[in-house]
């Protein structure tokens, strides 16, 4: 059993890097890769191979007729144990792009094909590595492998990493599937990736490493094929289905109506596709659910107007189906559920936070480090009071689950070290709504903020103050 699990694991006995061999490290990558989870990467490789192949084909055949070079790009990644293997993915750059620029993109990237653009956003670039599963030298779901140049930063610490077999995504991948939009105005690229964006990639991989499991893994796989926004509609969709449904019952008096079911699907179809499609036009399929106010409420009332607006225009074009009397039933029960469910989610995130309200009185425009509760409650307070002649220009946060959404229409630009991102010349001022952060958070954002040279705050007193303390 034991040599069936070294194999498994495909333990290497001639690490590259030092600090990753030994009985010890051995025994670790036993227990973190079992049988188990090897089985578990075989059958859904080869399934995942054997099912997508058709796709192979024509991606294969797009990249050719993008500019006739090859279909593949392989490149050294450092794997288990520090052993170095050749990741194998669809080409999205142009032949010979890292000897033009640095290994890591960002959006815009000159040397991105168009293709390839559509390739790297829908993550399709990545299939080919279930082969790299299929052979034993990645996983499904593990830390990303870095090339070679990126390791040699690897603190000691940090190269505890290596004793897991790399993986195809990762908790790190899901937070940073924008990763090319975060690092869009840096300076220098490979800089501001070694030093902000692969220490907390790091972070990540060992908190997913401490609690692996086959469980966690499929969460992470379903996450990673369905974004954000794919379950953002899905909810939408339930819910707007429910109040069709509730609709038929309260117009037709709780009587089944004398239509075929081919008809009803039609009419749902129709329905739903023209709300959803108005929703997603006002950017609610980009926004935190749990985060629900006015403008929230006037960009729902908005969209789903529309959509009843369309609604009726078909009724008196002559459809005749759905009545007039169930389109606009159906328009008020669909704002009162979305809203209701929206509030209830919104009460949920603030019970279960915690957070004590404040506010801050910030100049121009404004960044907010921290889009919690007390970030949140800032921003609403600002958009209601315009007479203070301040704007709030975007969020700040560590939680990466926020990175790239919108909080009250405002957006979600990522970590505050982003600051450091060509964002420092957007603000005027950086307010720091983190009352529950640890201290030495606290001084980790000081000094970051000192080095932009803006001023900045930090939330310290009510709302109705709009007190402030100066820390620069």
């Amino acid at each position: 059993m034991t040599s069936f699990l070294r194999t498994a694991v495909r333990w290497v006995e001639k690490p590259v890097f030092p600090g990753t061999s030994g009985p010890a490290h051995e025994a670790a990558a036993v227990r973190a890769f079992p049988a188990a989870k090897r089985l578990y990467d075989i059958v859904f490789s080869l399934a995942g191979l054997v099912a997508l192949s058709p796709a192979f084909l024509l991606i294969g055949a797009l990249i050719k007729i993008a500019d006739g070079g090859d279909i593949f790009y392989r490149q050294i990644r450092i794997g288990l144990q520090g052993r170095p293997f050749r990741i194998c993915k669809f080409r999205t750059m142009v032949p010979a792009a890292e000897q033009v620029g640095p290994f890591v993109t960002k959006d815009g990237d000159a040397r991105v094909t168009w293709i390839g653009r559509t390739l790297r956003r829908t993550k399709l670039d990545e299939l080919p590595q279930l082969w790299n599963v299929l052979t034993g030298e990645m996983s499904l779901v593990g830390p990303r492998p870095e090339v070679p140049r990126y390791v040699q930063h690897y603190t000691a610490e940090q190269r505890d990493i290596l004793r897991c077999k790399p993986g195809i995504t990762d908790l790190a991948s899901l937070c940073f599937r924008d990763e090319e939009v975060l690092l869009g105005n840096a300076d220098n690229l490979e800089e501001f990736y070694i030093q902000q964006c692969m220490p907390r990639k790091l972070g990540l991989n060992r908190e997913y490493a401490e609690r692996a499991n086959l469980l966690s893994d499929t969460w992470i796989i379903v996450r990673t094929v369905c974004p954000y926004w794919i379950g953002v509609l899905a909810t939408y969709g339930i819910i707007l289905a429910a109040s069709f449904w509730l609709s038929c019952q309260l117009v037709y008096d709780f009587v089944p109506p004398a239509v075929s079911a081919l008809q009803f699907w039609r009419e749902i179809s129709v329905v739903l596709a023209l709300q959803l499609g108005c929703l997603t036009w006002r950017n609610q399929c980009r926004g935190l659910l749990s985060y629900f106010s006015f403008p929230e409420l006037r960009q729902v009332g908005t969209a789903l107007g529309l959509a009843t607006l369309c609604l009726l225009a078909w009724w008196a074009a002559g459809a005749g189906s759905p009545p007039r009397n169930f389109i606009l039933v159906d328009f008020l029960l669909s704002v009162s559920l979305l809203s209701g469910f929206r509030v209830l989610l919104r009460r949920w995130r603030e019970r279960s936070a915690g957070e004590e309200d404040a506010s801050v009185d910030p100049p121009s425009r404004v960044g907010i480090i921290g889009a919690g509760s007390t970030g949140a409650k800032l921003a609403l307070e600002l958009i209601a009071k315009k007479k203070f002649g301040r704007v709030i220009v975007a969020f700040f946060d560590d939680d990466s689950q926020k990175w790239q959404k919108r909080i009250h229409e405002v957006p979600v630009v990522g970590m505050p070290e982003c600051l450091l991102d060509g964002w420092s010349g957007k603000l005027d001022e950086v307010v720091i709504a983190m009352p529950s952060a640890p201290a030495e958070r606290i001084r980790e954002l000081d000094q970051l903020l000192r080095q932009t040279g803006l001023r900045f705050y930090t939330v310290s007193c009510p709302i109705k103050f709009w007190g402030r303390q100066q820390t620069t």
